[in-house]
């Protein structure tokens, strides 16, 4: 886990939301092997799309995010979004899940809110993080070329031994994780390439040409997307 400086993103969610989806119900599937109704926070909830997967399902979702655009975006559709930074947030209610879909790697201080983390979830709650993998294939062979080191952005790189440590180092304990690549990153690669092939002709050839390697570096637990899954102790 390496240090670097500050970032938040608006727009993107607004522009693709089926696109996102697609992507986020992965995350969404992960989290009902393991819990299947309750009460889920996301912490940089953007435009709410993955918490409207949840709440879709029957849950109870509540949303954090600074970005004032996107929180109204999400109010607008029926995520309760508190529109704030979540370290300053003041939440009182308990949570049976918490997501930071690739937030961990922007926070300045990410050890103080997992500790704010864990002092929310219930008892035997969980939490979902995604983040880049700086342990991924890529990584290695790129090094400080690698497209996700972005000093501007990413305060942080974890590798799957890093953020484990830190987990357990703040009370958690790791139940699984993988790292994918390309269109296995999508809950449905073929709606994936569907799409692409009608929308942007240089990322539907991208995901032909790459679907074979990424495929391998997929089952090998080398890909570019490090997600986790681990439970409060």
């Amino acid at each position: 886990m390496t240090q670097a400086k500050s970032y938040h993103r608006d727009e993107v969610y607004l522009r693709n939301q089926e696109l996102f989806e697609n992507i986020f119900k992965v995350t969404f599937k992960r989290v009902l092997k393991y819990k299947k109704k309750g009460k889920v926070l996301e912490i940089g909830s953007s435009t709410g799309v993955l918490l409207n997967l949840f709440r879709r399902d029957g849950w109870i979702a509540q949303g954090v995010e600074p970005s004032d655009k996107s929180a109204a975006y999400a109010i607008k559709i029926g995520i309760p979004t508190i529109k704030e930074k979540f370290e300053n947030a003041k939440i009182k209610e308990k949570f049976d899940v918490v997501i930071l879909n690739h937030v961990l790697e922007h926070l300045e201080q990410p050890e103080k809110v997992l500790q704010k983390i864990h002092s929310l979830l219930n008892k035997r709650g969980i939490i979902a993080i995604n983040v880049p993998n700086a342990g991924s294939l890529s990584a290695k062979i790129y090094g400080a070329s690698w497209k996700y080191v972005l000093p501007d952005e990413h305060l942080w790189q974890f590798t799957e031994k890093a953020l484990k440590s830190l987990l357990e180092k703040n009370g958690f304990s790791v139940l699984s994780w993988e790292a994918k690549s390309g269109i296995w990153e999508f809950d449905n690669p073929i709606l994936e390439l569907w799409q692409s092939f009608f929308g942007i002709k240089k990322r539907f050839l991208t995901n032909i040409i790459t679907a074979l390697p990424t495929l391998i570096v997929t089952k090998l637990k080398l890909g570019t997307g490090l997600s986790v899954i681990a439970i409060k102790k």
